[in-house]
């Protein structure tokens, strides 16, 4: 009878000190470079335009001229609860406000984008679409989600289809203007000098009525004298 002899068969090659240094330092070179192949880092911050950000979050995520825009629905809702028993979150400092504390709202956008703004932080035009209301899609999305009468997306199908704001977008634009406008004169200025002549001429009656008086007791007076010389 033949002795039996195992063989061990190793799958791997054994780990000497050079390769394990080198797998150290690729391993050390995939995380640094991580956060640049990662929108945002780490810390998700300085977000490109037009990219997504996160309105809840401790800060703004986008980079310098940019702010999270804010939707109408997250507006709305916010510290309500959802149709799906959620509760839906108050905005944080990482959404998007102007100087007078009003956040920044993309018409007709379900999402939140990175998008530019002005010195008093209001949103200003972008060629992003995803900067532009309806944001690239966004508008036919809530269309065919809750329709074209649901609040806060009124007229939002009629969006969809012509890529026109609704009429009251335009008539709150030519209520800022009218209110820019300078005010008309007050009417009561202009009855000042009417009532001035009206006065005046009131006086030069009294004057004129005071003179013929004076008249008329002249001429009495006169009358009994001339009377007693006859």
């Amino acid at each position: 009878m033949k002795p039996t002899t195992t063989v061990k068969r190793n799958f791997m090659p054994p780990l000497n000190l050079a390769r394990i240094c080198a797998l150290v330092a690729v391993g050390l070179v995939a995380f640094a470079l991580a956060p640049a192949g990662c929108i945002g880092g780490w810390d998700y911050s300085n977000v490109p335009e037009g990219d997504r950000c996160n309105p809840y979050d401790s800060h703004n995520e986008c980079s310098s001229g940019l702010a999270c825009t804010v939707s109408s629905w997250q507006l709305a809702n916010q510290g309500t609860i959802s149709a799906q028993g959620n509760e839906v979150l108050f905005l944080g400092p990482g959404a998007a406000s102007n100087s007078a504390g009003a956040y920044d709202v993309l018409d007709f956008c379900p999402e939140n984008y990175c998008c530019p703004v002005d010195s008093d932080g209001n949103l200003t035009t972008s060629t992003n679409p995803n900067c532009q209301p309806g944001c690239s899609g966004g508008a036919a999305s809530i269309c065919t989600a809750v329709g074209n009468s649901t609040p806060p997306y009124v007229g939002v199908c009629d969006f969809a289809d012509s890529g026109v704001l609704p009429e009251e977008a335009g008539s709150d634009a030519e209520s800022d203007d009218a209110s820019d406008a300078e005010p008309a004169p007050d009417a009561g200025d202009a009855t000042m000098p009417v009532e001035a002549s009206t006065s005046e001429a009131s006086t030069s009656e009294a004057s004129t009525s005071e003179a013929s008086t004076s008249e008329a007791s002249t001429s009495e007076a006169s009358t009994p004298a001339d009377g007693s010389s006859e």
